[in-house]
């Protein structure tokens, strides 16, 4: 008989243990809930208290001021209580804010009321938090940002690198056919207006000096045609006689500009400089206009080269090519 009372005493024990704290406490008439179900930190939650029978003559209120209000702690901020009925159940409903995660205890809440009734301990709630430490780990590291046009960037780059290696090599197929060619052209313009200018300024002097020595300036006119001839055609012309420059080629077809034109004006011009008689300024002024007529002509034929090239020659240059 002993045994059997201890073993139902102790099933007693063990059933009055497993019972809620709601269950336990003869204030409440059922177990308190949160809304929503799941409260985390930071966020506003609202606690539903069912009282038991012993609140029934407590009038509904509302609790909202700091003074009427439990005072703040670290982890919890009550901002509002109030007690309803409906249906002959009261209930009790706490609007509050947790700071903390884990469980949180709510202090002793006084109600107000003529009547004299417990103050209502023992609230508890279970906060939970929006990291957790049995998931929180590092994620892969974000892919580098874009910044705006980089890809116009790129592209605009490799495709203006082409460009300029494509324009490279057609300069270079180019400028081995026409480049020198040119070059030698605009040199020999070149040196035609240097000529041309040392004329005009012989013929603008009109001093004293070039009417008194013309034997020293036809010297010197024939000195600087034969330098201008040399580096016109790439030959020495300084020590030709005036028969040799039958075998110079001007590369142009005109009587104005013939070898044979070369030859009898550098003849005429030893006559006079080495024939004893004096050199008047008549054959001087003869000897630079000659010259400009034939610089002139030189430079006009030039010209049409350069631009006005015939068809013919261009289809021979290619077929050669």
């Amino acid at each position: 008989m002993k045994k059997t009372l201890f073993i139902c005493a102790f099933f007693l024990a063990l059933l009055f243990s497993t019972l809620p704290a709601a269950a336990q406490n003869p204030f409440l008439a059922g177990t308190p809930f949160i809304l929503p179900q799941t409260v985390f930190v930071g966020d506003s939650g609202l606690l539903v208290v069912p009282l038991g029978q012993i609140f029934e003559g407590v009038e509904p209120f509302v609790m909202y001021t700091p003074e009427e209000l439990p005072e703040a702690t670290e982890e919890l901020l009550i901002r509002r209580i109030e007690l309803e009925r409906r249906g002959g159940v009261s209930r009790l409903l706490i609007d509050f804010v947790p700071y903390a995660p884990g469980p949180i205890f709510f202090p002793s809440i006084e109600l107000p009321s003529i009547l004299t009734v417990p103050p209502i301990t023992g609230l508890t709630v279970n906060v939970s938090s929006i990291l957790d430490p049995s998931q929180i780990s590092l994620s892969d590291p974000a892919p580098p940002l874009v910044v705006p046009g980089t890809n116009l960037l790129i592209y605009g780059s490799i495709a203006l690198v082409l460009i300029v290696f494509a324009l490279g090599a057609w300069i270079s197929i180019w400028g081995r056919r026409n480049f020198g060619r040119l070059w030698k052209r605009l040199r020999r313009r070149y040196l035609l207006r240097l000529m041309l200018k040392f004329l005009r300024r012989i013929k603008q002097e009109g001093s004293m000096e070039v009417k008194e020595s013309p034997g020293f300036y036809l010297s010197l006119l024939s000195t600087e045609l034969r330098e201008f001839l040399s580096q016109f055609t790439g030959l020495n012309c300084r020590p030709l006689s005036a028969v040799e420059f039958l075998n110079l080629n001007l590369e142009h077809n005109s009587s104005e500009l013939s070898s044979i034109f070369l030859c009898q004006l550098f003849r005429s011009w030893d006559n006079l400089r080495f024939s004893g008689r004096v050199i008047a300024i008549s054959d001087l002024t003869g000897a630079l206009d000659e010259t400009e007529s034939f610089i002139t002509a030189l430079d006009r034929a030039e010209k049409e080269k350069l631009f006005k090239k015939p068809f013919q020659e261009r289809l021979q240059e290619e077929q050669c090519t």
